[in-house]
């Protein structure tokens, strides 16, 4: 779209976008590219002031104040009736922000015809500065807390727009200012906002981040904690920094990254304050499995700062109607998956306390150490790769799934599985048991709708609920228990790490199993819990 007021297909000029807040009913009357009106508007004065959103106007004219000629914004610039231009753009939102000269950051008003602060309209609250008696004095200006226009923050759709620029100019009611990767530019003095740090954090990958998946996991506790008008659009509004993140690893599966399945899988909602259901809204499948099920429900998603030591079973795709006989191949055996450092000793355990497929390693830590013991295992498996394929069926057989299985959005395992029970601590979470009433592990997270059921009138306390084996991480030891869980080899030495079980609670409806909760167990108590080989189909 040019500053003449037409709508032009221009990507490899120099160009500026714009993030805004649609509104909760936008304005019928407004102009937006439709199959109708898309030629109209690339005629000049196609885009007539009476007609457009006063924020694209506005941005209009700080594109012309700066002297950028195009300005690319979604209302004008993606055929909203068109589904595939919808799906092409929404793709290319990684190459459109990450490409902008610069992003003008409408951050104030409830709707795309409020406007931008400072440009149609003055803003309220100017800055001013006096000189008295050698000393001058500005008064300072202060956003106000909770103002229900100050929302452009807290929607979905808007993050992945400042994250994936590199240059911004924010507008709000009080102040403009400019963040790029270097620094954060203030129009007004003695405003330095506490939000400083929270700007630099939406950058795409920061130092701290020590891999692409930490980097997609603060990504998505940033983008859970905000709104969605539509839940529909869960992974489309977090595409951009997805693909952009690992871009050439190949796919997502439900908001999930292929290539970090099992790590993916270990999420968990902060509160856990809604019951997790699946969801098919729009054309969309929102699993119980994957993050998408708690999106727009206010209650972010965290991962466990845990070192993650690899799968202990294979998670199938299943894409379509299920065929009679014939297998279907495993979605986490990723080339380019790898776990963390030292994962080769804490497998070989795991192996060794029958809780990997059904290979075995030929050791005891009542005679070896663990140099003998990881030497053993990196002479029978080189690499992760060799051990999955070995150790984890790359395929599993149809002919064990229920039938009617046709539905995007479903995932099915042959893992192990244990019935436990669970009891709510005092304050917080929940405490897994064993038959003897011993704790074993606990839950991820609050799990506050689970407490709700569990301090219910009736709850039977003594209920057991199904848990399936996930993947092998490590805590570190340091409470009196957890050292206790740990192994200790011939030498005397223990673990860096004490071995934990992620596991998934599940609850089961006509064939088809829910996720419920998250939580863990150390090794050294699932190994001893009575347990079973199930095909578990979950959606």
């Amino acid at each position: 779209m040019s500053a003449s007021r037409k709508s032009d297909a221009v990507f490899l000029q120099a160009f500026g976008s714009s993030t805004y807040v649609w509104g909760l009913k936008p304005q019928s009357s407004l102009l937006a590219a439709t199959r109708a009106t898309v030629d109209g508007m690339k005629k000049e004065g196609g885009l007539p002031a009476s007609k457009l959103p006063k924020t694209i106007e506005d941005a209009i004219e700080i594109c012309v104040r700066m002297g950028e000629r195009y300005l690319w914004a979604d209302r004008l610039c993606i055929i909203q009736d068109d589904a595939d231009d919808m799906k092409n753009q929404i793709e290319a939102m990684g190459e459109i922000y990450s490409s902008a000269q610069i992003v003008l950051v409408a951050a104030y008003g409830d709707s795309m015809d409020f406007g931008i602060p400072g440009i149609g309209d003055p803003r309220k609250a100017v800055q001013h500065s006096e000189d008295v008696l050698d000393l001058r004095i500005t008064n300072v200006i202060r956003d106000v807390k909770d103002d229900p226009l100050d929302v452009w923050a807290t929607r979905g759709w808007t993050y992945q727009e400042a994250v994936l620029s590199n240059r911004r100019l924010y507008f709000t009611n009080t102040r403009a200012f400019f963040e790029c990767e270097q620094l954060i530019c203030h129009e007004d003095q003695f405003n330095v906002e506490q939000s400083r740090n929270e700007l630099f954090s939406t950058r795409l990958i920061i130092p701290e981040d020590r891999s692409r998946f930490q980097s997609f996991t603060r990504h998505l506790r940033h983008y859970t904690s905000r709104k969605l008008t539509y839940r529909s659009d869960a992974h489309k509004a977090l595409y951009g920094i997805s693909m952009s993140l690992y871009k050439g690893t190949g796919a997502f599966i439900n908001g999930l990254p292929v290539v970090d399945f099992d790590r993916a899988l270990l999420w968990y909602p902060e509160t856990g304050t809604n019951v997790i259901e699946r969801h098919q809204t729009q054309g969309e499948i929102l699993p119980t499995w994957s993050w998408s099920s708690v999106m727009g429900l206010f209650d972010p998603v965290h991962y466990r700062a845990s070192d993650f030591y690899g799968t202990l079973t294979p998670w199938y795709h299943i894409n379509g109607p299920v065929p009679s006989s014939g297998s279907i191949a495993a979605l986490n055996s990723h080339p380019d998956s790898e776990p963390d450092d030292d994962w080769q000793l804490y497998m070989a355990i795991a192996i060794k306390e029958g809780c990997v497929g059904d290979v075995s390693l030929d050791f005891s830590l009542a005679t070896d150490n663990f140099p003998t013991v990881r030497e053993l295992f990196n002479t029978r498996w080189q690499d992760y790769h060799l051990f999955r394929r070995e150790a984890i069926p790359l395929t599993i057989k149809t002919s064990g799934l229920p039938r009617g299985i046709s539905t995007e959005g479903v995932i099915a395992t042959r893992s192990h599985t244990a019935l436990l029970r669970v009891t709510p601590r005092p304050l917080y979470s929940f405490d897994i048991i064993n038959s003897e009433g011993d704790i074993i592990g606990d839950f991820c997270g609050d799990a506050a709708k689970l407490r709700e059921e569990a301090l219910s009138p009736g709850y039977n306390s003594c209920a057991e609920f199904e848990f399936i084996a996930l993947s092998l991480s490590g805590i570190r030891p340091i409470s009196e228990e957890s050292i206790q869980k740990n192994y200790v080899d011939v030498d005397g030495n223990s673990l860096n790490k004490v071995p934990i079980v992620n596991v998934l609670m599940i609850a089961n409806n006509g064939g088809f199993a829910h996720r419920r909760a998250l939580g863990w167990i150390y090794l050294i108590d699932w190994a001893r819990l009575r347990r079973e080989w199930k095909t578990i189909v979950l959606e």
